[in-house]
């Protein structure tokens, strides 16, 4: 069975929320103006590329500010603490709250709902839980959790508060052009592990994080998690879930994934154009560069039916692996939802980091 796009966040206690699928809308962006005839379309394309995604995404985050806020109002009456911080060059300031470990007595649950076209539509469903759930480590650890391209921090609430129950601190990020932190650019890697260093210096001068770290990053962010722990050894372990690749063929698969009416070949100059742009080889901020590299265990998670993620990828990067690695596969999941298949997924990801921070 396929699985829609878009998986729906519903609260037990609120009207349903539901995402319109457009994770990547700065791609989407980049790929109408690909549309456009000249031969300039390919450097404008490629300025969207780079361009921060929360300029162009006022309305998402407002929608998902809103269900983080909701989420908030029902698992914790403790504020969390939330801070800015100052990273760069070039100069950007990112936004980062702490879950601190605790019983939030919340739980999330996911089903599939299926059609009479033999698809269906991922539905993430949070409830109350009244039993004491939360599991306390015998050694504190903190995992950083880093979201999607085009989303932010609040989208990863349910792993946010998985993970804290689990007896992790967790720190998630906005990352840099991405909800309410700043910067003009996003690079794929090349400012963004340095701006996670900077991140981690920073949470452990301040008193927020634990000698063991952790990261877990989803898409985009699982891929700068892998290029960021192969560059800092403070990173103990990573989980990956839907890492692409190389980022330009990503690019070019979205617009695949999309079915927009765009010659490859346009797509691909603009990828070209915008490395050129970074002053950067795509090759060199691979999620397959970056598994070479690293010593620390990696867990890659791939959904079946994912197009820009595909389950041959997630094999080559196992096998690219510099140190161990592991892999589980989400059989009926797309690029959209596989990050969302919480019921399935918690289980082993909250095991695994236990048994390695």
């Amino acid at each position: 069975m396929a699985v829609d796009y878009a998986p729906r966040m519903i609260s037990s206690h609120s009207h349903p929320f539901r995402s319109n699928g457009r994770f990547f809308g700065g791609l989407a962006g980049m790929v109408l103006l690909l549309i456009a005839p000249g031969c300039g379309m390919s450097r404008l394309a490629a300025n969207r590329i780079i361009a921060a995604p929360n300029q162009h995404q006022r309305g998402a985050l407002a929608a998902w500010n809103s269900v983080w806020t909701n989420l908030l109002s029902k698992v914790t009456t403790n504020p969390l603490v939330s801070v800015t911080i100052p990273v760069g060059p070039p100069e950007a300031a990112l936004s980062a709250m702490e879950v601190p470990p605790r019983d939030y007595h919340s739980r999330f649950v996911t089903s599939v709902e299926r059609k009479p076209n033999g698809k269906g539509t991922l539905s993430l469903r949070w409830e109350p839980e009244p039993r004491h759930t939360f599991q306390p480590l015998v050694q504190p650890a903190t995992i950083l959790v880093l979201h999607g391209y085009g989303m932010m921090k609040e989208s990863m609430a349910p792993w946010a508060f998985v993970l804290a129950q689990a007896g992790f601190r967790v720190v998630t990020v906005d990352l840099r052009g991405h909800g309410q932190s700043t910067g003009a650019q996003i690079t794929f890697g090349k400012y963004e592990t340095t701006d996670l260093r900077q991140v981690l210096d920073y949470l452990i001068a301040h008193g927020l994080c634990d000698e063991r770290v952790g990261v877990l990053g989803l898409s985009y962010g699982a891929t700068l998690a892998l290029n960021w722990a192969a560059r800092d050894p403070r990173v103990r372990g990573v989980v990956a879930i839907a890492p692409y690749n190389r980022p330009d063929d990503a690019i070019a698969r979205f617009a695949e994934m999309e079915k927009a009416p765009v010659p490859r070949r346009l797509v691909r100059a603009a990828a070209v154009s915008a490395g050129a742009k970074l002053d950067l080889k795509w090759s060199e901020w691979s999620a397959e560069a970056a598994m070479r590299r690293l010593k620390q265990p990696v867990l890659l998670i791939g959904g079946g039916k994912d197009p820009l993620s595909r389950p041959e990828d997630i094999l080559k990067l196992k096998q690219a692996a510099g140190g161990e690695s592991q892999s589980l596969e989400v059989p009926e999941a797309d690029h959209y939802v596989v990050g969302f298949w919480i019921q399935d997924l918690a289980g082993p990801i909250t095991a695994w980091f236990r048994e390695r921070l």
